[in-house]
């Protein structure tokens, strides 16, 4: 389930190209219009289950589409309209977050230490989609996965893995196929029994060649944590299932800030 939320500015505003957390913190702000207990649910807890080690929100955003787009050393300049997509498969979450909207039709984002209110001039809702069990995706976020290693301190500490290096391809790979199993877990609340069907991640080798191999992005979030993430077409062959709970919540990690939000390649 996903709507497409378009803004205005009461004036030109700026934005830096590390917007994620701004945003992030104005959809909870949304949802907390409807259900302040929910919007406080979502943010401190999330769900949960038991022998799962991890907290989804169950939620994703793309990047901002900015009119005009007019971009600058810094960030995005003059900019009188934005549009993303809001995406979830918790009917919850979307209720409060359409209900949110709609208490004031307003957005409010702290950009560049300011306060920034946008006027919501259209909300879509957009159509269901069934998929088979072979897809391909273009981002409209990057998508983020990491592992544990030791660190020069001997310390277990997180890392963002690299499509790009070889030795972590395939465990880039692995990882997104564990995080869609332990999200369908945790979703249904029940054990998936569907291991062995035939699972595979690539992105696009061609689209990787005209790009001379750069496809990460750096993203500085808060308290400035950096997150290494991978922005290219993919194809994806899995349960149909799975590839739907990617699509609605998110591929790879942190879907919550802003990353791994896709839109299915149609003909």
């Amino acid at each position: 389930m996903r709507i497409k939320i378009t803004a205005t500015t009461d004036r030109p505003a700026s934005f830096p190209f590390n917007y994620q957390y701004p945003l992030q913190a104005a959809i909870y702000s949304l949802i907390r219009e409807s259900s302040s207990d929910y919007s406080t649910f979502l943010h401190e807890q999330g769900y949960i289950k038991d022998g799962i080690d991890r907290v989804f929100k169950f939620f994703t955003f793309s990047k901002l589409k900015f009119s005009p787009k007019l971009r600058g050393k810094t960030g995005f300049d003059n900019v009188r309209q934005i549009e993303f997509i809001f995406s979830t498969i918790v009917e919850e979450s979307l209720r409060h977050m359409i209900l949110g909207i709609f208490s004031d039709r307003e957005m409010h984002l702290r950009i560049n230490g300011k306060g920034l209110k946008l006027t919501i001039v259209n909300v879509d809702v957009l159509e269901e989609l069934v998929f088979s069990g072979k897809e391909k995706f273009i981002c409209l976020s990057p998508i983020a996965v990491s592992t544990m290693i030791e660190n020069h301190k001997g310390r277990r500490v997180p890392h963002f893995l690299n499509y790009m290096v070889p030795r972590e391809r395939d465990r880039f790979a692995e990882n997104i196929k564990n995080n869609l199993v332990n999200k369908y877990e945790t979703l249904h609340n029940a054990s998936y029994d569907n291991r062995e069907h035939p699972f595979s991640f690539h992105f696009d080798p061609i689209y990787i060649s005209k790009k001379n191999g750069t496809i990460s992005k750096l993203i500085s979030f808060k308290n400035d944590i950096k997150i290494k993430a991978m922005e290219a077409p993919f194809t994806v062959e899995a349960d149909p299932d799975l590839i739907k709970i990617g699509y609605e919540c998110g591929w790879g990690e942190k879907n919550s800030a802003g990353f791994g939000c896709t839109e299915p390649i149609r003909a």
